[in-house]
C-alpha cells in the first residue's frame, strides 16, 4: 500500500510513496506523533533528479528489513530539498558543522523538537569499505536514544549554538585588496590543463566565472579572461554537455568534463546560459553564441510549461539506470550508422568498442577537439564537419528520443525562474534574438500576476497551486530577472515592480539587529532558530548578495540614494569568512566591484519605440559594461521620471536621446549610436579589434 507521501505534489516525495517505511511530509503532524511516543525523528532530504538518492531508496528505503527499523524506532520524514531550500540550507549547515562536508541524500537524526544530534550523507544498507551500514547504525541509536539520551541533547544544543553563531556579519567596509585576493586565490586553484577548479569532481562554477570576468574588466589582465575562455571551451566540448539533445548535465565526476552525472537542472542551464551569452559580449566567438542558442532551444524543448514557465530538472536515471537514456553500446551505433559515419563518431565524439565509461560497456558523446582542429586532420572545412555532424546528431536524437525518456520534475520554482528570466533577457541583448525577450516578457508577467494577486511570492507552484511562503533566494532572483529584463527593453513597468518587489525583500529579510539578510521571513520559520544567510555561493549564487547587488543597480538606474544606503548596510556588515576566503563569495565581490566604481550612467529616452532609439539601445547591449548602468524609457515617460525624478527631468528633443554620465558628471546628449559608442568606456579583449577602450 502507499504511504503519506502519495497526496505530495512534490515528484521525488511521490517518488517513496511506495516504500514500506512509513514516511510524513514535513508538519505538525509528524512531529507532534515524534512527541506523543517519544521517538527520535528520522530526516531524508533529497531531490528527483539525485541518483544517490534514487540508490539510496533502492537499495534501504524499499527493504522492509530496513524499514522495519526505521518503522519501530524512529518517526521519518521526506523532504524535498528543491521544494524546501530552508529547511535543506539549516540541516545542511548542521551536517557540515557536524561531519565536516555534505551533500544529497542528506540524512538527519533529531529530536522531536527539530534539534539535530546525527547526521550523514549517502549511508549504504549494509556496512561497506569500513563505512557503517543503515542495518548497524539505526539500531545503535535508537539504543543511545534509550540509554544515553542526555548526552545526544547535549549535543545538540551544541550544534544549534555553533549554527547560531556562525559566520557573523562584521562591521567594516572591504577594500578592493579582497578582489585581488580572491583572484589569487581561484589562480592559484585553477586547472591549467582543463579549467575550472583543480580535481575531481567537476562543477561549472559560474559565479566565479562571472567574477573572472569582472576582475578582467577592472585590470585589464589576460589571465582571468584565459581562464573563463579556456573553462568554456572545455565545458561545452567534454561531456558535461550534451552533444545530442543539448543541454548541461550537473556536474562530472573526472577533472576533463567527460564523464557527468546526468542530471539536467534548470539553475544550471539558466546560470551557464548567463556566461556564455556574456562572454559572447566580450570576445564574439560562434561557439559561445552556439552554446546559448542550444541550451535555450533544450529549455524551451523540454523545460518549458504551457503557462511560460519553466519545470525544475530531468532525472539522472532512466529505466532503472543512471544514464541509460544518454549512452550508447557500440553495437547500437554499428546498426544505426553506416560504417563510415561510425567511424567519423568514433573520430571526432570519443567512441571506443568496448565503451567509454570506466568499467561499463557504454559509450558518452564529448567532442576531441575543436572543429578547426578536427577538420584539418580530417581534410575537409570546418563546416562541412559541422554539417555532417548535424545530420548523424539529428538521426541519434531520433533513436534517443525512442527509449524512456528521464523524469522531469513538473514543479515550478520561483528562485530558479528568476534566474531563467535573467538569462533570457541577458541572452536577448546580447544575441539580438527577440524570441528570448518575448519568452522572458512571458515568464515575468506570469509571475508578476501571481505576485500582485497574492500580496507575496511564494516558492513552489505545482498544478496550479502555489506553496510555501517566499525565501529571500525567491525575492533576490525575480528582481535580478526583473532589472535584467528593464535593461533589455526599457519599460518603466518594469523598473516599478522590481522597486515595488526590492522594498519587500528588504522589509521582509533584513535584520537591523544583526545587519545581515535571513532566509527566511520571521514568519515562515519552522526551524529551531532563524539562521542568517552565510552569503557564501554555491549551486547558484547567495540571495543575500544578489539583492545587495540589486539595490546598488537600483540606486543607479534611479538616482535614489535610498538604495545605495540600504546596499552600504549590507556592504558595511559583510560575512566575516569573506576575508579569510574571498573565492568563495564570488557575488558579494561582483557588489563590491560594482560599490568601487568608477561607474557610468547611460540614460536613453524616447517619447515611443523607435528605429534611432533601437540603434542606441543595441549600442548599449552589444558589450560587456559590468559598471555601466543603463536607465531610462522609451514610452511611460511620466512613469519614468516619478521613479527615477534625477534622469527623467532630462529635455527630450528629437526621436531619441541618449545622455552618458561618469561619477556624477553628465555630458551633453547625443543622437548616434556612433556618437553614443565613443562615450562608452569599453575595454578591448586580447586580440580583439571591435572593442573600443
Amino acid at each position: 500500500m502507499a504511504n503519506r507521501l502519495a497526496y505530495e505534489k512534490s515528484l521525488y516525495l511521490r517518488q517513496h510513496a511506495d516504500n514500506p517505511v512509513d514516511w510524513y511530509p514535513w508538519g505538525p503532524e509528524a512531529f507532534a506523533r515524534a512527541q506523543q511516543e517519544d521517538k527520535p525523528v528520522f530526516l531524508s532530504i533529497g531531490y528527483s533528479a539525485c541518483h544517490w538518492c534514487h540508490v539510496m531508496e533502492r537499495e534501504s528505503f524499499a527493504d522492509p528489513e530496513v524499514a522495519r527499523i526505521l518503522n519501530e524506532h524512529f518517526i521519518c520524514i521526506k523532504v524535498d530539498r528543491e521544494e524546501r531550500p530552508d529547511i535543506d540550507t539549516f540541516y545542511m549547515h548542521a551536517c557540515q558543522a557536524m561531519t565536516g562536508h555534505g551533500g544529497w541524500p542528506l540524512t538527519i537524526i533529531m529530536t522531536a523538537d527539530k534539534r539535530p544530534f546525527f547526521a550523514a550523507t549517502y549511508i549504504p544498507k549494509t556496512d561497506r569499505l569500513g563505512r557503517p551500514g543503515l542495518l548497524r547504525l539505526l539500531p545503535e541509536i535508537a539504543q543511545l536514544w534509550r540509554s544515553h539520551r542526555q548526552e545526544l541533547l547535549d549535543y545538540a544544543e551544541r550544534v544549534l549554538d555553533f549554527l547560531r553563531h556562525r559566520h557573523p556579519p562584521v562591521e567594516g567596509h572591504p577594500s578592493e585588496e579582497l578582489l585581488q585576493q580572491a583572484f589569487a586565490q581561484l589562480q592559484q586553484q585553477w586547472d591549467e590543463r582543463y579549467g575550472g577548479l583543480s580535481g575531481a569532481p567537476k562543477f561549472p562554477m559560474v559565479p566565479q566565472l562571472l567574477f573572472l570576468l569582472h576582475w578582467w574588466y577592472r585590470t585589464g589582465a589576460e589571465e582571468p579572461l584565459k581562464m573563463v575562455e579556456h573553462t568554456l571551451f572545455q565545458m561545452r566540448l567534454g561531456g558535461l554537455y550534451d552533444h545530442i539533445g543539448f543541454g548541461f548535465h550537473r556536474y562530472t565526476t573526472d577533472e576533463r568534463w567527460r564523464l557527468p552525472h546526468f542530471e539536467k537542472m534548470l539553475s544550471d542551464q539558466a546560470l551557464l546560459t548567463i556566461v556564455y551569452a556574456t562572454a559572447f559580449q566580450i570576445q564574439r566567438s560562434p561557439l559561445w553564441a552556439q552554446t546559448v542558442t542550444e541550451v535555450l532551444h533544450y529549455c524551451h524543448r523540454q523545460l518549458r510549461s504551457p503557462e511560460g514557465t519553466f519545470y525544475t530538472s530531468e532525472d539522472a536515471d532512466s529505466a532503472g539506470e543512471e544514464g541509460a537514456f544518454y549512452l550508447w553500446t557500440d553495437g547500437e551505433l554499428r546498426t544505426l550508422l553506416e560504417p563510415e559515419e561510425y567511424e567519423f563518431l568514433r573520430f571526432a565524439f570519443g567512441v571506443e568498442p568496448s565503451g567509454n565509461l570506466p568499467g561499463r560497456p557504454f559509450n558518452h558523446l564529448f567532442q576531441t577537439a575543436p572543429w578547426e582542429a578536427l577538420a584539418e586532420r580530417y581534410g575537409t572545412s570546418p563546416l562541412e564537419l559541422q554539417q555532417r555532424w548535424e545530420i548523424l546528431r539529428q538521426r541519434l536524437l531520433r533513436q534517443r528520443q525512442r527509449r524512456i525518456p528521464p523524469q522531469r520534475d513538473e514543479k515550478v520554482l520561483t528562485d530558479w525562474n528568476g534566474l531563467m528570466l535573467a538569462a533570457l533577457s541577458i541572452a536577448a541583448r546580447s544575441l539580438g534574438e527577440e524570441s528570448y525577450t518575448d519568452s522572458a516578457q512571458q515568464l515575468a508577467a506570469f509571475f508578476l500576476t501571481h505576485w500582485q494577486r497574492h500580496g507575496q511570492l511564494f516558492h513552489c507552484y505545482t498544478d496550479g497551486q502555489w506553496a510555501i511562503p517566499g525565501m529571500l533566494d525567491d525575492y533576490a532572483f525575480l528582481l535580478w530577472g526583473l532589472l535584467e529584463l528593464y535593461t533589455t527593453t526599457l519599460q518603466p513597468p518594469l523598473l516599478d515592480a522590481a522597486l515595488n518587489l526590492a522594498q519587500q525583500l528588504y522589509n521582509r529579510f533584513w535584520d537591523a539587529r544583526s545587519s545581515s539578510f535571513f532566509p527566511t521571513a520571521p514568519e515562515a520559520s519552522e526551524l529551531p532558530i532563524r539562521y542568517r544567510s552565510d552569503g557564501a555561493d554555491g549551486a547558484t549564487p547567495s540571495g543575500s548578495a544578489v539583492a545587495c547587488w540589486c539595490f546598488l543597480r537600483l540606486g543607479h538606474i534611479t538616482g535614489e540614494p535610498y538604495w545605495h544606503t540600504r546596499a552600504e548596510e549590507a556592504l558595511s556588515h559583510p560575512p566575516q569568512t569573506l576575508f579569510q576566503f574571498p573565492m568563495a563569495f564570488p557575488w558579494w565581490l561582483i557588489a563590491l566591484d560594482l560599490a568601487f566604481g568608477p561607474t557610468s550612467e547611460v540614460c536613453l529616452l524616447a517619447q515611443r519605440p523607435n528605429p534611432l532609439f533601437r540603434e542606441l539601445l543595441t549600442e548599449v547591449h552589444r558589450s560587456f559594461l559590468p559598471r555601466t548602468i543603463l536607465t531610462g524609457a522609451a514610452g511611460h515617460l511620466e512613469l519614468f521620471r516619478r521613479l527615477a525624478p534625477g534622469y527623467g527631468a532630462s529635455p527630450l528633443q528629437g526621436e531619441a536621446l541618449a545622455y552618458v554620465c561618469t561619477e556624477g558628471r553628465c555630458l551633453p546628449p547625443v543622437q548616434t549610436a556612433s556618437d553614443l559608442a565613443r562615450l562608452l568606456p569599453q575595454r578591448t579583449p586580447p586580440g580583439s579589434r571591435t572593442g573600443r577602450c
